[in-house]
C-alpha cells in the first residue's frame, strides 16, 4: 500500500494546514473577552439582568475555550509519544514468542498507536490477498479435477462419464463464496486505511485548527466545537479501537481468540494423515486377524480400503474446512468487527461534539463509507 506513513504525518504537529488561523485564535479570544465585559458593563449599568446573564455566560464559553486551546495544543504535541502499551496491557500486544515460532504480527511495546493502527490494516490486507492467491490456486486444481474423464469405446460407440464433476461442484461453489467474501472484505479493510489515512491528515492539519479558530468566536463557538469533538473522536477513539481489535486477533499467545493459523493447525492435527497410518499399522499384529492366507489377504485388503477412506476423507474435510473457516474469518474481520467498532465511534463522536458543541451524527457518513 504505497501511502503516507502515519508518523510523517503526526510528527508534523501543529505545523502546515490551517494551524495559523489556531494561532490567531488567542487574538480572537482576546478581543471577544473585550466586547463581552462591554457588553457585562452594558448590562450592570442599564441593571439589565438578562444582557447581564448572557454576556457572563460567553465569558465563561471564553475561558473554556482558552483552556481548550491549550490543551489541544498539548494532546497534539504528544500525539508521536503515545506508545501502545500506554493504555494496553503487555501481555495483550503481539509479541515475539520465547520459542522458534514467531506470532503472526509481532510488535515492540513502544510502538507507537498510529503506527499499530496501520499496520493493522496493512496485515489484514496481506492476509487477505494470501488467502484470495491460495483460493485462486485451489480453484485451478478443483477444476482439474472436474474435468477428468475417463472413457472407453471398444467397438467405437461407448459412455464419456465425469465421475470427479460430482465431488469438485460443491467444492468450487464454497470457493467462489470464498472469493465473494475476501474480495468484499479487502475492499472494506483498505476503505478503512484511507478513512484512518485521511483523518489524520485532515483533521490534525485542517478541521481541527479550523474548529479552535470558529471556536474563539461567540456566533460561530457551535460549529467550532463539533469540529474539534469529531477532531478528537478521529484522532483518539479511532486508533484506539483499531490498536484493541489488533490485540484481539494478532495474538495467539494470549489473545482471547483462537488465531486463523492456530485454529488451521488444530484442524491438521486432529484430521492428519499420520495418525491415519500410525493407526493402520497398530493392527498388524492383532489376534482377531487370523493366520490363514484367506484371512491375511481380506484383511490386508480391508484395511488398505480403510486407510484410502480415511486419507480421501480427511482430504476432501480439509478442502472443506479451509474455505469455511476463512469466509468465516473474513466475515468476521470485514464486517462484524468494522461494524462494532463504527457503532462505538458513532456514538463517541455524538458524545464529543454534544460536549463542545452541537450534536451530530455521523452514522450517515459512515454508512456511506
Amino acid at each position: 500500500m504505497a501511502l503516507v506513513e502515519p508518523m510523517q504525518i503526526i510528527l508534523a504537529g501543529a505545523t502546515g494546514g490551517l494551524w495559523s488561523y489556531a494561532g490567531m485564535a488567542g487574538l480572537a479570544l482576546a478581543t471577544s473577552a473585550v466586547i463581552l465585559a462591554f457588553v457585562y458593563l452594558l448590562g450592570v449599568m442599564f441593571r439589565n439582568q438578562g444582557l447581564s446573564a448572557n454576556a457572563k455566560q460567553e465569558l465563561y464559553e471564553v475561558l473554556i475555550t482558552a483552556i481548550m486551546i491549550v490543551m489541544i495544543y498539548g494532546a497534539v504535541a504528544a500525539l508521536g509519544t503515545l506508545r501502545v502499551d500506554s493504555f494496553l496491557p503487555t501481555a495483550m500486544i503481539p509479541l515475539y514468542t520465547n520459542t522458534t515460532t514467531l506470532v503472526t504480527a509481532p510488535l515492540d511495546p513502544g510502538t507507537n498507536v498510529y503506527d499499530m493502527t496501520a499496520k493493522y490494516f496493512q496485515q489484514v490486507d496481506s492476509d487477505m490477498a494470501g488467502w484470495l492467491e491460495m483460493n485462486y490456486v485451489l480453484n485451478i486444481y478443483v477444476d482439474q479435477i472436474a474435468s477428468i474423464t475417463p472413457y472407453a469405446r471398444p467397438l467405437g460407440v461407448g459412455l464419456v462419464a465425469s465421475p470427479m464433476a460430482g465431488i469438485a461442484s460443491p467444492l468450487k461453489q464454497l470457493f467462489y463464496n470464498m472469493a465473494v467474501a475476501l474480495s468484499i472484505a479487502f475492499l472494506i479493510n483498505y476503505a478503512q486505511l484511507l478513512v484512518y489515512i485521511f483523518s489524520l491528515k485532515g483533521f490534525l492539519a485542517y478541521y481541527l485548527p479550523l474548529g479552535m479558530f470558529l471556536r474563539a468566536f461567540t456566533p460561530t463557538r457551535r460549529i467550532g466545537g463539533t469540529l474539534i469533538g469529531i477532531g478528537f473522536t478521529f484522532l483518539f477513539i479511532f486508533p484506539a479501537l483499531t490498536c484493541l481489535t489488533y490485540a484481539l486477533f494478532y495474538n495467539p499467545v494470549s489473545g482471547p481468540l483462537m488465531s486463523f493459523r492456530t485454529m488451521a493447525t488444530s484442524y491438521l492435527s486432529d484430521t492428519g494423515f499420520q495418525n491415519r497410518f500410525t493407526d493402520f499399522m497398530s493392527h498388524k499384529d492383532d489376534p482377531a486377524i487370523g493366520t490363514g492366507m484367506l484371512d491375511l489377504i481380506t484383511s490386508a485388503v480391508g484395511g488398505i480400503g480403510t486407510l484410502l477412506e480415511s486419507v480421501l476423507g480427511t482430504s476432501f474435510l480439509m478442502l472443506l474446512i479451509f474455505p469455511i473457516s476463512v469466509v468465516a474469518w473474513a466475515f468476521t474481520m470485514g464486517f462484524i468487527l468494522p461494524a462494532f467498532n463504527i457503532i462505538v465511534l458513532t456514538q463517541a463522536a455524538k458524545v464529543l461534539s454534544k460536549s463542545f458543541g452541537d450534536e451530530v451524527d455521523i452514522s450517515s457518513l459512515t454508512r456511506m463509507i
